[in-house]
């Protein structure tokens, strides 16, 4: 009970602070004022690409955790990603929503250090396929978004750093048993020295049992390619439908012109520079990003506007439907 009550409360204060920005920035009065306006066609394509951004999500999930349990059904997939969708828009660095999943997952029965690798081989996956994504688009559309946004450049390349260098150690991870128990092993220690744990014997145990059978099912998955091809596939497939919305938005306020590629890699440069924003949801960090991205597309008149409906499609959806799917759990 205490757990429900904690996450409606972060629930109620994403929302007050949603409200908050709709105040301040008078974009409720654009919004308003372009209602009656709005091509109603593409804003249900932008909204419509949010919810198969999360089929794509759990279908994502399906396919890795049939490494590890056969009968793994997609309803449950889906129920498991919503909340994952939940914690990651609630936390820092979108901290949440892999624990939450692990936890979700073992719920439906599945052994933790299964799910464990489950989660982490969709992860990689995931840092991996959009590390190369925004690569490309990054030398695809760079110069013309560093002469008309020079000072956005800069955080662009931190944030792709940021995530280049996470595949990096989560390849390591991965790859190297030894160098991970060793550092494992060192963390346990620190852990005891500030007495965050008692029996650090038994902590060291649980966590080599994990870690042996996150390897094994590692090599497991290095032998099973055609689901491996499957989930990069649909992960593709879901970064560019999650990478589209702002362009179907654009389109809903009646403008012409913009080049979809152009609004698919700023969207893609968005996603980079909020890696490194430490708020839940990376808010404020990603109005801004936006902002400086998009009004390079959007009349001046709709910007503000623009803005309020891409967070509402993208992250307070997944606060309002990730809490029904908790509350459901």
């Amino acid at each position: 009970m205490k757990k429900y009550k904690f996450n409606l409360i972060l629930g109620i204060a994403s929302v007050g602070i949603f409200i908050l920005l709709i105040i301040f920035t008078h974009g409720w009065m654009d919004l308003i004022h372009q209602m009656k306006n709005l091509h109603i066609q593409w804003l249900i394509a932008a909204i419509f690409s949010m919810f198969l951004y999360w089929v794509c999500e759990a279908r994502i999930l399906q396919v890795t955790v049939f490494l590890m349990k056969k009968d793994y059904k997609f309803k449950e997939a889906f129920k498991v990603t919503l909340i994952g969708q939940y914690f990651n828009s609630i936390t820092p660095f979108a901290s949440g929503g892999q624990p939450m999943q692990l936890y979700a997952l073992t719920k439906q029965g599945l052994a933790a250090g299964k799910a464990g690798s489950a989660l982490m081989i969709k992860f990689i996956m995931y840092q991996a396929i959009l590390t190369i994504y925004s690569l490309v688009l990054i030398f695809g559309k760079l110069d013309f978004f560093r002469r008309k946004t020079s000072n956005l450049f800069y955080l662009i390349g931190v944030g792709f750093l940021v995530h280049a260098s996470v595949i990096a150690c989560l390849i390591i991870f991965s790859k190297y048993r030894k160098l991970t128990h060793k550092f494992i092993m060192i963390l346990s220690r620190i852990l005891r020295k500030f007495k965050f744990v008692k029996n650090v014997s038994k902590l060291e145990t649980d966590i080599n049992q994990n870690l042996d059978q996150f390897h094994d099912n590692m090599q497991i998955a290095k032998h099973s390619k055609g689901l491996i091809f499957e989930a990069v596939i649909y992960t593709t497939l879901q970064l560019t439908i999650y990478f589209i919305i702002p362009y179907f938005i654009y389109l809903s306020f009646g403008m012409k012109g913009a080049s979809i590629g152009s609004m698919i890699a700023g969207t893609a440069f968005i996603m980079m520079i909020t890696a490194v924003i430490p708020s839940p949801g990376a808010m404020g960090g990603a109005e801004g990003a936006f902002y400086i991205c998009f009004s390079l597309f959007f009349a001046a008149s709709n910007i503000m506007a623009g803005i309020l409906l891409w967070r509402l499609i993208t992250f307070y959806s997944c606060i309002i439907f990730g809490f029904y799917a908790l509350k459901k759990k």
